[in-house]
């Protein structure tokens, strides 16, 4: 297993290419996961903030661990089955089943969705720092005119386990408020007339960041964050790499 902070210039990029083109399947196959379900994608899915808040509480209903009954678990296929977020920052996925991380990378693809329709200023690109082992060198990131590095499947992925290990129940309004903080990031500041130059205060402050540990033995660590920015969670959830497993 190749970790994306260790990729080549050339490996990075086709890293990317590999994220951005499993945008639209991810998409169609949670849809096709619905109508199996019985419920009409179509009438959820309407690509705003607040179509988030069902699909999550949906997906939160059907996620599954990697020993339940009926469950794959994503040790017994090959990896190129995995989603590739997944694929480069986990060398074996502690909790999820395969069924659970596919359902993610949809949940992954509508929150892109959502965001980059009210931020389309908001850029894909691949991250790069001057510090060689930052948690998201290499990583396929969303970013606006702050320059903050955005991984969007690292809020998904944390909540599903959290919720899975009994740590912490997500809300149902947890994507879609993540959504909010994310449009508001990347979208630019458009300053008033005359308006003053003074530097501005941060918009957001930093109330908790720690790593709880599983309560299933060899589960790994959950993390639990604060709620405000998305920012503070991409430097929380970097702290996943290098721990239960991590290359």
């Amino acid at each position: 297993m190749t970790n994306y902070r260790d990729l080549t210039e050339q490996g990075a990029a086709a890293a990317f290419e590999e994220f951005m083109a499993e945008r639209g399947p991810a998409l169609d196959r949670l849809r096709d996961r619905m109508a199996a379900d019985g419920v009409n994608p179509s009438e959820l899915l309407d690509g705003s903030v607040g179509s988030l808040v069902p699909l999550w509480r949906w997906v939160l209903t059907h996620l599954t661990k990697r020993d339940d009954p009926g469950a794959t678990d994503p040790a017994m296929v090959p990896r190129e089955q995995w989603p590739s977020w997944e694929r480069y920052t986990w060398e074996e996925e502690p909790v999820l089943s395969l069924e659970s991380l596919l359902l993610l990378d949809g949940v992954v693809s509508c929150l892109a969705a959502v965001v980059t329709d009210r931020a389309p200023t908001a850029r894909w690109e691949v991250a790069h720092h001057k510090v060689k082992r930052y948690e998201f060198n290499n990583h396929p990131v969303l970013v606006g005119d702050g320059g903050i590095h955005n991984f969007l499947p690292a809020l998904p992925l944390v909540e599903a386990r959290a919720t899975l290990l009994g740590v912490r129940q997500s809300p149902d309004d947890r994507i879609s408020s993540y959504a909010e903080g994310l449009i508001e990031q990347l979208s630019p500041v458009v300053e008033p007339v005359g308006s003053s130059t003074a530097e501005p205060e941060p918009k957001f402050e930093v109330e908790d960041i720690e790593l709880e540990q599983g309560g299933v033995e060899g589960s790994g660590p959950v993390l639990g964050v604060d709620d405000g920015n998305p920012a503070v969670l991409g430097q929380a959830a970097g702290q996943f790499e290098g721990r239960g497993g991590v290359a």
